[in-house]
């Protein structure tokens, strides 16, 4: 197909509506699209995350190539797709694959403007490179680096089409990086050279499934977002929010499995979580499990073969729409620990609700009758009015919620997630591993996984082995302080089991990375004495950032040490007294 005939027969492809659903590819998946691109659009996936990187389309400067590219966009029209693009890859002829093109800019320019250009009613949305705070930054670039990459890719696609959207990515959710490249951006005079946001939270959506309340991180990520952007881009402070990777490898590792039918579990609650926080897209990784490769993300099997998350995404998008109309949240159960997300269907509202992992509540009803919909499999039944739903981690639909009910979630609407308190005006938060304590503001990863060690006064805590290989991960909840703030003072309180080494360092998450590891060891080792009591420790950050990129914000990590008992922790924003 020429770029002309592109350009006709995707004018109304272009002006779609946005959508929510999308999926991701690895570049090893490129060549096998025209298997499952129609698979996408049947499930109902709107976007597709993939392009050609620089040297595919320029492989020797002024020598262009664009069959590829071609065939790819026109085999997405073909299905009702639309493609979002990235801008990748290093010049032709450079020995490195994915260094930031630092002394090229002139021609990268030219790149994109061409690329932006020639397929400017196809493709709106370019994300300049991918992961470039992580593997994919082969001259261990800055945030400065990728601000004027940025810079030059905005001011290009600009050029070539007025309408084209150009959006800041990074791996994982890594705030910090996007921050400091923004403000890099503010720095050189060009503060607006940007119009969208991605992230790639992989580490914060595993949270979802490994977690008693792991949600939580997810559900705040807009909101952390939304914050720096009010302090670094005011703005762009409505700028949209994508995901445009995430998903659940199956699989075994780490002693840990994960089933396909957990894959669509998790499935279920990113999709509902970012929607109901306003992120614009979100991009399952993968479409189709590739060639060569790691097998075990994708929607499809490698022969094409659907997987258990494919058929949930159909039946996902069915129930709320190609474009969902989110309504509210409600508490649900007896104690409120439960999950619910209320969307207009296209006839009648519908409930998305699950427990937090390991947790159930049977005391949900309903004042009429309902249906229940396993999103795993389409199975519907009817729950009698009053009748008790029981609640898992397992995530179910109820669609034809009463109206007093979704009424309550349109209320909730614009109110902040309850889930786990609100310490928007605390200055400490503390947990006390092992007990009951609902309102606590700091969470351990894993706490459910460690057993318990009661003392004969009465007091209590959570085992710790003492080496280095199980640390103790934590995060504040995400109403209490922000990324933006610094300092913190965070005080462990630990006791003995016995004689020998108790020793352990903090690391934390660090406000600038550069891309690098974004948490570094304090450095002031805490030695607990031989008493056998309680004793505490204070160690205090002055350049942290506490956004909850890999799903934690700091971690005790003993260090030959004989095992012994954690019994409180605490994070201040103020010296304890």
């Amino acid at each position: 197909m020429t770029a002309a005939g592109l350009h006709s027969a995707t004018a109304r492809a272009a002006d779609a509506p946005a959508s929510p659903w999308g999926a991701s590819s690895s570049g090893s998946s490129f060549r096998s699209h025209p298997q499952w691109f129609p698979k996408m659009a049947e499930a109902g996936v709107a976007t597709v995350r993939l392009f050609p990187e620089w040297r595919a389309i320029e492989p020797e400067d002024g020598t262009w190539q664009w069959d590829a590219a071609d065939s790819l966009v026109g085999t997405a029209t073909q299905n009702g797709l639309k493609i979002s693009g990235l801008l990748l890859g290093s010049s032709p002829g450079a020995e490195t694959a994915h260094a930031f093109p630092m002394d090229d800019l002139d021609d990268w320019s030219e790149y994109v403007s061409a690329v932006a250009g020639r397929y400017r009613e196809q493709i709106r949305y370019w994300e300049v490179w991918n992961e470039g705070n992580g593997s994919f930054n082969d001259g261990g670039n800055t945030t400065s680096d990728y601000a004027k990459l940025a810079i030059a890719s905005y001011e290009a696609a600009k050029r070539a089409n007025s309408q084209a959207q150009v959006g800041l990515t990074v791996a994982s959710f890594d705030l910090p990086y996007l921050n400091q490249a923004i403000l890099a951006m503010a720095k050189a005079g060009k503060p607006d050279s940007f119009d969208y946001l991605c992230v790639h939270p992989y580490e914060v959506a595993d949270g979802i499934s490994n977690d008693v309340d792991g949600e939580i991180p997810f559900l705040w990520m807009s909101h952390l977002l939304r914050d720096m952007l009010k302090d670094s881009a005011p703005e762009h402070s409505d700028a949209e929010i994508w995901i445009t990777e995430v998903g659940r490898w199956i699989g075994t590792r780490n002693e840990r499995t994960v089933s396909e039918a957990d894959a669509a579990k998790a499935l279920v609650k990113i999709y509902t979580m970012s929607i109901a926080q306003g992120i614009a897209r979100v991009q399952w990784f993968e479409a189709q499990a590739p060639q060569g490769e790691d097998q075990g993300f994708g929607l499809l099997e490698q022969d094409g073969t659907a997987r258990d998350a494919y058929q949930t995404l159909a039946l996902l998008k069915k129930a709320l729409g190609a474009k969902p109309a989110y309504q509210g949240w409600l508490t649900l159960g007896g104690n409120g620990r439960g999950y619910g997300f209320v969307f207009q269907g296209h006839s009648y509202p519908v409930l998305v609700a699950w427990m937090p992992k390991g947790l159930t509540d049977k005391s949900l009803s309903f004042a009429s009758d309902v249906k229940v919909i396993d999103p795993s499999n389409g199975t519907s039944r009817t729950l009698k009015a009053n009748q008790a739903l029981e609640l898992t981690e397992a995530p179910v639909l109820v669609a034809g919620l009463p109206t007093e009910l979704r009424d309550q979630a349109r209320l909730n609407a614009g109110k902040r997630f309850p889930w786990g308190g609100d310490h928007a005006d605390a200055t400490t938060v503390s947990i006390r591993p092992g007990t009951a304590d609902a309102d606590k503001g700091v969470f351990l990863l894993g706490e459910g996984e460690r057993r318990r060690f009661d003392f004969a006064d009465g007091s209590s805590g959570v085992e710790m082995e003492g080496d280095i290989e199980h640390p103790a991960n934590f995060y504040v909840h995400p109403s209490f302080a922000s990324p933006q703030t610094r300092d913190y003072y965070i005080r462990v309180a630990v006791r003995r089991l016995g004689s020998g080494n108790v020793g352990m360092n903090l690391l934390y998450e660090v406000a600038d990375s550069q891309g690098r590891t974004p948490y570094v060891n304090r450095g002031k080792w805490f030695g607990a004495s031989q008493d056998s009591g309680w004793q505490t420790y204070t160690w205090h950050v002055s350049d942290a950032s506490f956004s909850k990129m890999w799903g934690y914000d700091f971690s005790i990590r003993p260090e030959q040490s004989v095992p012994f008992v954690l019994g409180k922790v605490e994070v201040s924003t103020q010296p304890f007294k």
